[in-house]
């Protein structure tokens, strides 16, 4: 869930390692329009391995996969918009990667719900 004018962190698993990324896209979309969009600078990428203190852990197939993780600010949230017809509430999230070696992936796209808040605008 997105809340209007909140802070939230959002964590995607990508099955790369995070050296295996040359450029990564992650976009928000609501109601066909593009609402936000984050690229490698603003995204923190970590591998599996580097977030357990255990690797037993992880699957051989996860010791290979990173988490992408960004850091949405109130003025990022607030670009989206809530309706009084709740179809309308839904952004559409989607990363997009190109590996070092040329080869570009995109997830299937995420759906989520947009919350208002009682109050509109920054804190």
């Amino acid at each position: 869930m997105i809340i209007r004018g909140t802070t939230p962190y959002h964590t995607f698993t990508i099955p790369l390692l995070s050296e295996e990324i040359d450029t990564i896209y992650i976009t928000y979309l609501q109601n066909g329009e593009i609402k936000l969009e984050k690229d490698k600078s603003e995204i923190v990428l970590v591998n599996l391995l580097d977030l357990v203190d255990d690797p037993s852990e992880l699957t051989d197939e996860e010791k290979l996969w990173c988490q992408a993780e960004i850091h949405l600010s109130q003025i990022d949230t607030l670009n989206f918009e809530f309706h009084p017809a709740a179809e309308k509430n839904i952004a559409v999230i989607q990363v997009r990667v190109k590996t070092t070696d040329g080869e570009a992936y995109a997830s299937d796209p995420i759906r989520e719900r947009i919350m208002g808040s009682l109050k509109e605008g920054e804190i």
